[in-house]
């Protein structure tokens, strides 16, 4: 599988989290507490999440932050706490999806 490149990334252009999993070298960055975490990188944590990636054409985006997880995890212990969290809320990605599907339905009427 090819790396993603920044252009890949529907966020990066804008994005200030330190630590990127894009980043070929995103292992020599620091990253402090009260650092955005990569949006991607929570999202992946998500029930289902690697359902909801593909869903919008990001399964490359999803791959990556899988495999990066466990080694950003290891290094970052704030990082770490914020992707458990992320486990237990809702796809911030799903909910636009189906709020988009139901701003559709409701043209439809």
């Amino acid at each position: 599988m090819n790396e993603p490149t920044q252009f890949q990334c529907p966020k990066f252009q804008k994005c200030t989290a330190p630590i990127c999993p894009i980043d070929p070298i995103w292992h020599k960055r620091k990253h402090i507490s009260g650092d955005r975490v990569c949006f991607y990188l929570t999202e992946a944590q998500k029930p289902d999440a690697k359902a909801i990636f593909e869903v919008r054409s990001l399964g490359h985006l999803y791959e990556l932050m899988v495999t990066h997880t466990p080694q950003i995890s290891q290094r970052h212990h704030t990082i770490n706490t914020a992707l458990i969290k992320a486990k237990n809320t809702s796809s911030r990605i799903d909910r636009k999806i189906r709020v988009s599907l139901s701003e559709l339905a409701g043209k439809q009427d």
